[in-house]
């Protein structure tokens, strides 16, 4: 079994990495709203601020439902654990994953990667971050459906 986790410092960054950035955006906006009653030209500002800070703790909670620390993975299934202030487990068996989304099977070389697992109705996501991440992409690749991997191999060059 091979085991798939993130740095330390990517751990914390990926835990609180919002936290900092959606004060900072909050103090802008606190900024614009008092600024507004002098010109109404802050309210282009305001929609901005508040579109980034909705976008950033959207992917946040995406994130905490969906990312796990630690992914185990042998021939057969994928164990996933350490999500998020959870100690939710997930077993993702190869040949129940019905999609690849994102990242490398999207044809980019980096971004949120997403397996969707169909009978369990499960999608877990992970970084190219993660150590070994091309280890893991090829591990996923190698043990899914034959039309699964075309379709990818399709979206993959497509997108290249």
């Amino acid at each position: 079994m091979r085991t798939f986790t993130y740095s330390f410092f990517s751990r914390l960054i990926l835990k609180f990495g919002n936290i900092p950035v959606t004060i900072l955006l909050s103090l802008y906006l606190g900024y614009f709203v008092v600024k507004l009653d002098k010109n109404l030209l802050f309210l282009l500002p305001i929609v901005i601020t508040l579109l980034l800070i909705y976008f950033l703790n959207k992917h946040y909670l995406i994130l905490f439902q969906n990312l796990p620390y630690r992914i185990q993975a042998d021939d057969d299934k994928m164990i996933c654990d350490k999500f998020m202030f959870s100690k939710k487990v997930h077993t993702v068996f190869f040949n129940d994953i019905e999609s690849l989304t994102g990242g490398i099977f999207s044809g980019r070389t980096y971004g949120l990667m997403k397996v969707f697992d169909k009978r369990n109705n499960i999608t877990i996501a992970f970084y190219h971050r993660i150590s070994n991440a091309k280890l893991l992409e090829t591990l996923i690749l190698s043990r899914i459906s034959k039309e699964l991997y075309d379709s990818v191999l399709k979206q993959m060059q497509a997108n290249k």
